[in-house]
């Protein structure tokens, strides 16, 4: 797809608008579906919350729906005009936009993408962007299963690993994959599925092994470290590299690993990571 929004409807044809909003969509609407987007159109704001993500209010259209608000006017003039950050990445949600429909076309494990839109301010720029993906039926993500049954830490961990490496074959680097953004199947029967995909990279990385450290590192502090000892989880850690990735730079990863395992690195530093294999602080 495209990064500049005014090529995308070529792909989604079929149009809705209401309000200020407009959504395309690969395919017609039936009309309980439309009802239910024109009521999110209409929901207010919740003050404080720049994202409403949550299936949408109609169980027979089987969609799921984000509506992320742009708090600045540069995010919205930039939208606006289809241009990039400063770093040649676009913002956001509109990487998660592009991210998400590039990543279903490899048939990588990610839901698909069925539409996508935006709301104008009464000035005319893009204030709201909206993502429409398949709803994942008979799945939960890896921090409510955890949450529901803690001595469910390794399958979550498998779960994670198989992901991690499923979406590595297809030429993908997730750098925000921990627990809530791993989809397991409820019956254990499904594969496990990715989401939330805007910080994720479509190119090889020269720097593969600090970037396996970051994203094992990186799963453990995010509230996996709650269910499970740091000397469990570097075992599994070993065992999972010595069968997904023996051929890897134990030192470079190392040096990543461990301090992304104890400390916050924000979204732009993971890109750092990837790209020249530094963070600040390490």
């Amino acid at each position: 797809m495209s990064p500049d929004p005014s090529a995308w409807p070529k792909e989604y044809p079929f149009t809705l608008k209401h309000r200020r909003t407009t959504l395309h969509f690969q395919a017609p609407l039936a009309e309980h579906t439309r009802a239910a987007l024109e009521r999110l159109v209409e929901r207010a704001r919740v003050p404080g919350a720049k994202r409403i993500s949550a299936p949408l209010d109609c169980e027979r259209s089987q969609l799921f729906a984000k509506r992320e608000q742009l708090d600045s006017l540069k995010k919205k003039w930039r939208v606006q005009r289809g241009a990039a950050r400063s770093d040649g990445t676009y913002d956001w949600a509109v990487e998660e936009i592009i991210n998400t429909h590039k990543a279903y076309q490899r048939g990588a494990p990610v839901p698909e993408l069925v539409g996508f839109g935006y709301t104008r301010s009464r000035l005319g720029l893009v204030q709201d962007l909206f993502v429409i993906t398949r709803l994942l039926q008979g799945y939960s993500d890896g921090l409510s299963v955890l949450q529901q049954d803690p001595s469910s830490v390794y399958r979550v961990l498998d779960a994670s690993t198989e992901l991690m490496f499923s979406l590595h074959k297809q030429g993908i680097t997730h750098m925000d994959l921990w627990a809530g953004n791993v989809m397991l199947c409820d019956s254990q029967a499904g594969a496990p599925v990715a989401i939330d995909l805007e910080n994720s990279f479509f190119v090889p990385s020269a720097f593969a092994s600090e970037t396996l450290g970051f994203q094992f590192g990186f799963l453990y502090l995010r509230e996996i470290y709650r269910y499970i000892t740091e000397a469990k989880y570097d075992a599994w850690v070993d065992i999972a590299l010595s069968n997904f990735a023996p051929e890897i730079d134990k030192a470079a990863f190392r040096r990543v690993y461990e301090y992304a395992k104890h400390e916050h690195i924000g979204r732009l530093d993971r890109r750092e990571i990837f790209l020249t294999g530094q963070v600040a602080g390490c």
